[in-house]
Protein backbone atom coordinates (compact mmCIF):
# COMPACT_ATOMS: atom_id res chain seq x y z
CA UNK A 1 0.00 0.00 0.00
CA UNK A 2 1.13 3.81 -0.70
CA UNK A 3 -0.40 6.78 0.75
CA UNK A 4 -0.45 9.65 -1.30
CA UNK A 5 -1.37 13.06 0.10
CA UNK A 6 -1.27 16.56 -0.82
CA UNK A 7 -2.04 20.02 0.59
CA UNK A 8 -3.41 22.90 -0.79
CA UNK A 9 -1.45 24.74 -3.13
CA UNK A 10 1.56 22.44 -2.62
CA UNK A 11 3.40 19.82 -4.19
CA UNK A 12 2.19 15.82 -3.68
CA UNK A 13 4.22 13.64 -1.87
CA UNK A 14 3.84 9.75 -0.93
CA UNK A 15 4.36 7.41 2.21
CA UNK A 16 7.03 5.00 2.18
CA UNK A 17 5.34 1.78 1.13
CA UNK A 18 3.89 -0.39 3.51
CA UNK A 19 3.46 -4.17 3.40
CA UNK A 20 6.17 -6.97 2.57
CA UNK A 21 6.03 -6.87 -1.13
CA UNK A 22 8.42 -5.74 -3.86
CA UNK A 23 9.10 -2.12 -2.56
CA UNK A 24 12.07 -1.53 -4.60
CA UNK A 25 9.91 -2.59 -7.70
CA UNK A 26 7.14 -0.25 -7.00
CA UNK A 27 9.27 2.62 -5.81
CA UNK A 28 11.07 2.28 -9.40
CA UNK A 29 7.46 2.29 -10.95
CA UNK A 30 6.68 5.47 -9.20
CA UNK A 31 9.76 6.92 -10.33
CA UNK A 32 8.88 6.26 -13.75
CA UNK A 33 5.56 8.09 -13.38
CA UNK A 34 6.66 11.22 -11.93
CA UNK A 35 10.37 12.31 -12.05
CA UNK A 36 9.84 14.72 -9.13
CA UNK A 37 8.71 12.31 -6.78
CA UNK A 38 8.80 13.26 -3.09
CA UNK A 39 8.59 11.07 -0.01
CA UNK A 40 8.08 12.37 3.26
CA UNK A 41 8.36 10.99 7.31
CA UNK A 42 10.57 8.35 6.40
CA UNK A 43 12.25 6.99 9.15
CA UNK A 44 15.76 6.34 9.85
CA UNK A 45 15.54 2.83 8.55
CA UNK A 46 12.92 3.88 5.41
CA UNK A 47 15.57 6.27 4.48
CA UNK A 48 18.54 3.64 4.45
CA UNK A 49 16.80 1.01 2.28
CA UNK A 50 15.73 3.60 -0.09
CA UNK A 51 19.19 4.89 -0.21
CA UNK A 52 20.57 1.14 -0.90
CA UNK A 53 18.08 0.51 -3.44
CA UNK A 54 19.01 3.49 -5.78
CA UNK A 55 22.49 4.60 -4.42
CA UNK A 56 23.14 8.35 -5.24
CA UNK A 57 19.12 8.60 -6.63
CA UNK A 58 17.61 10.59 -3.33
CA UNK A 59 18.25 13.64 -1.60
CA UNK A 60 17.46 12.81 1.66
CA UNK A 61 17.25 15.28 4.08
CA UNK A 62 16.22 15.24 7.83
CA UNK A 63 13.38 17.06 9.05
CA UNK A 64 13.50 18.42 12.84
CA UNK A 65 9.78 19.65 12.94
CA UNK A 66 8.53 15.98 12.58
CA UNK A 67 10.48 14.42 15.25
CA UNK A 68 8.67 12.30 17.50
CA UNK A 69 9.20 12.89 20.94
CA UNK A 70 9.49 9.64 23.35
CA UNK A 71 9.29 9.56 26.96
CA UNK A 72 9.58 7.01 29.61
CA UNK A 73 5.88 5.96 30.99
CA UNK A 74 7.30 5.15 34.50
CA UNK A 75 8.74 8.95 34.59
CA UNK A 76 5.70 10.77 33.47
CA UNK A 77 3.61 8.37 36.05
CA UNK A 78 5.90 9.16 39.01
CA UNK A 79 6.92 12.60 37.85
CA UNK A 80 9.86 11.59 40.30
CA UNK A 81 13.46 13.71 40.44
CA UNK A 82 14.54 17.16 39.72
CA UNK A 83 14.35 17.12 36.37
CA UNK A 84 10.26 16.75 36.61
CA UNK A 85 10.17 19.13 39.77
CA UNK A 86 8.32 21.92 37.94
CA UNK A 87 6.02 19.56 36.47
CA UNK A 88 5.50 18.15 40.03
CA UNK A 89 4.83 21.23 41.38
CA UNK A 90 2.07 21.93 38.58
CA UNK A 91 0.56 18.44 39.29
CA UNK A 92 0.77 18.75 43.06
CA UNK A 93 -1.44 22.35 42.87
CA UNK A 94 -4.17 20.55 40.44
CA UNK A 95 -4.31 17.97 43.03
CA UNK A 96 -4.66 20.63 46.11
CA UNK A 97 -7.00 22.76 44.18
CA UNK A 98 -9.23 20.22 43.24
CA UNK A 99 -9.06 17.17 45.26
CA UNK A 100 -12.23 15.71 44.25
CA UNK A 101 -11.86 15.61 40.62
CA UNK A 102 -12.87 12.21 39.24
CA UNK A 103 -10.68 10.33 36.48
CA UNK A 104 -13.14 8.28 34.11
CA UNK A 105 -12.24 5.73 30.66
CA UNK A 106 -13.82 6.70 27.86
CA UNK A 107 -16.34 4.73 26.72
CA UNK A 108 -19.73 4.96 24.27
CA UNK A 109 -21.78 6.43 27.03
CA UNK A 110 -19.15 9.16 26.84
CA UNK A 111 -19.10 10.07 23.51
CA UNK A 112 -22.44 12.09 23.00
CA UNK A 113 -21.16 14.50 26.01
CA UNK A 114 -18.09 14.49 25.16
CA UNK A 115 -18.37 15.83 21.77
CA UNK A 116 -20.61 18.88 23.41
CA UNK A 117 -17.86 19.74 25.36
CA UNK A 118 -15.39 19.98 22.93
CA UNK A 119 -17.60 22.20 20.80
CA UNK A 120 -18.21 24.39 23.41
CA UNK A 121 -14.15 25.01 23.62
CA UNK A 122 -13.97 25.68 19.94
CA UNK A 123 -16.82 28.30 19.58
CA UNK A 124 -15.11 29.79 22.72
CA UNK A 125 -12.06 29.84 21.29
CA UNK A 126 -10.47 33.42 20.13
CA UNK A 127 -7.62 31.90 18.08
CA UNK A 128 -9.52 29.30 15.42
CA UNK A 129 -7.52 28.98 12.40
CA UNK A 130 -7.34 26.57 9.73
CA UNK A 131 -5.00 24.30 11.34
CA UNK A 132 -7.15 23.81 14.52
CA UNK A 133 -10.72 23.64 12.37
CA UNK A 134 -8.56 20.58 11.05
CA UNK A 135 -7.92 18.97 14.13
CA UNK A 136 -11.71 19.40 15.40
CA UNK A 137 -12.30 17.54 12.10
CA UNK A 138 -10.13 14.88 13.52
CA UNK A 139 -11.36 14.67 17.12
CA UNK A 140 -14.70 14.24 15.89
CA UNK A 141 -14.32 11.49 13.57
CA UNK A 142 -12.20 9.60 16.48
CA UNK A 143 -15.29 10.33 18.89
CA UNK A 144 -17.94 9.24 16.53
CA UNK A 145 -15.87 6.00 15.35
CA UNK A 146 -14.85 5.30 19.03
CA UNK A 147 -17.22 1.62 18.63
CA UNK A 148 -14.52 0.34 15.79
CA UNK A 149 -11.51 2.34 16.39
CA UNK A 150 -11.46 0.88 20.27
CA UNK A 151 -11.35 -2.62 18.82
CA UNK A 152 -8.73 -4.56 19.97
CA UNK A 153 -6.63 -6.00 16.83
CA UNK A 154 -3.25 -8.39 16.88
CA UNK A 155 -3.75 -8.74 20.83
CA UNK A 156 -3.45 -4.86 21.22
CA UNK A 157 -5.23 -2.49 23.18
CA UNK A 158 -6.75 -0.06 19.78
CA UNK A 159 -7.69 3.23 20.89
CA UNK A 160 -8.43 4.39 24.75
CA UNK A 161 -9.08 7.25 26.24
CA UNK A 162 -9.69 9.30 29.66
CA UNK A 163 -11.41 12.03 30.73
CA UNK A 164 -11.51 14.59 34.00
CA UNK A 165 -14.09 15.57 35.97
CA UNK A 166 -14.66 17.82 38.14
CA UNK A 167 -17.67 18.84 40.12
CA UNK A 168 -19.09 17.08 37.29
CA UNK A 169 -17.88 18.30 34.39
CA UNK A 170 -15.69 17.38 31.19
CA UNK A 171 -12.22 19.35 32.02
CA UNK A 172 -9.98 17.43 30.37
CA UNK A 173 -9.88 14.41 27.86
CA UNK A 174 -7.23 12.42 25.76
CA UNK A 175 -7.03 9.66 23.37
CA UNK A 176 -4.31 7.04 22.73
CA UNK A 177 -3.17 3.47 20.98
CA UNK A 178 -0.74 0.87 21.47
CA UNK A 179 1.63 0.73 18.90
CA UNK A 180 3.19 -2.61 20.27
CA UNK A 181 3.51 -4.64 23.56
CA UNK A 182 5.75 -1.92 24.84
CA UNK A 183 4.72 1.48 23.12
CA UNK A 184 2.01 3.71 22.70
CA UNK A 185 1.09 7.01 20.85
CA UNK A 186 -0.54 9.88 22.35
CA UNK A 187 -3.02 11.41 19.28
CA UNK A 188 -5.01 13.86 21.20
CA UNK A 189 -4.76 16.11 24.56
CA UNK A 190 -7.17 19.18 25.10
CA UNK A 191 -7.85 20.37 28.56
CA UNK A 192 -9.60 23.82 29.87
CA UNK A 193 -6.70 25.71 30.87
CA UNK A 194 -9.05 27.56 33.61
CA UNK A 195 -7.89 24.93 35.82
CA UNK A 196 -4.27 24.62 37.14
CA UNK A 197 -2.09 22.14 36.06
CA UNK A 198 -5.15 20.08 33.79
CA UNK A 199 -2.26 19.42 31.39
CA UNK A 200 0.04 17.58 34.38
CA UNK A 201 -2.97 16.03 35.43
CA UNK A 202 -4.59 14.33 32.37
CA UNK A 203 -1.07 12.90 30.94
CA UNK A 204 -0.62 11.50 34.31
CA UNK A 205 -4.05 9.98 34.79
CA UNK A 206 -4.31 8.49 31.26
CA UNK A 207 -0.43 6.80 31.52
CA UNK A 208 -1.39 5.45 34.89
CA UNK A 209 -4.70 4.07 34.71
CA UNK A 210 -4.91 3.02 31.20
CA UNK A 211 -1.00 2.01 30.64
CA UNK A 212 1.02 1.39 33.41
CA UNK A 213 2.20 -1.90 31.45
CA UNK A 214 3.67 -0.03 29.38
CA UNK A 215 7.48 1.51 28.76
CA UNK A 216 7.05 4.03 26.25
CA UNK A 217 4.76 6.93 25.00
CA UNK A 218 5.30 8.78 21.64
CA UNK A 219 4.02 12.28 22.28
CA UNK A 220 4.55 13.11 18.36
CA UNK A 221 5.97 15.61 16.38
CA UNK A 222 6.03 19.47 17.03
CA UNK A 223 5.54 20.78 13.96
CA UNK A 224 7.74 23.47 14.47
CA UNK A 225 5.89 25.80 16.80
CA UNK A 226 7.95 26.70 19.17
CA UNK A 227 5.74 26.71 22.17
CA UNK A 228 4.79 23.29 21.78
CA UNK A 229 8.80 22.37 20.87
CA UNK A 230 9.52 24.22 24.49
CA UNK A 231 5.98 22.33 26.04
CA UNK A 232 7.47 18.66 24.75
CA UNK A 233 10.94 19.38 25.53
CA UNK A 234 10.33 20.66 29.22
CA UNK A 235 8.99 17.25 29.51
CA UNK A 236 12.55 15.28 29.07
CA UNK A 237 11.61 13.30 26.22
CA UNK A 238 14.04 9.97 26.56
CA UNK A 239 15.21 10.36 22.93
CA UNK A 240 13.77 11.62 19.16
CA UNK A 241 12.87 9.70 16.59
CA UNK A 242 14.37 10.52 13.53
CA UNK A 243 12.06 11.77 10.11
CA UNK A 244 13.50 12.60 6.61
CA UNK A 245 12.23 13.88 3.38
CA UNK A 246 13.64 11.98 0.14
CA UNK A 247 13.28 13.99 -3.18
CA UNK A 248 15.02 12.15 -6.66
Amino acid sequence: MIIKTQYPNDEPYYFYPLGNGDKQGVIQDLIKQNKHIVFKSLSTAQAQELQDFFPNTFEIVAQRDRFDYVYCISELTTLAGRKYHKKKNHFNKFLQNYPDYVFEEITLNHCKELLQTYDLWYENNPNKDSALRAEKEGIEAIVKNFADLSRPYKNLFALRGGILRINGEIVAFSFSEALSQQSIVAHIEKANTEFVGIYQAINQQCLQHLWQDYMWVNREEDLGIEGLRQAKLSYQPKFLLEKFNARV
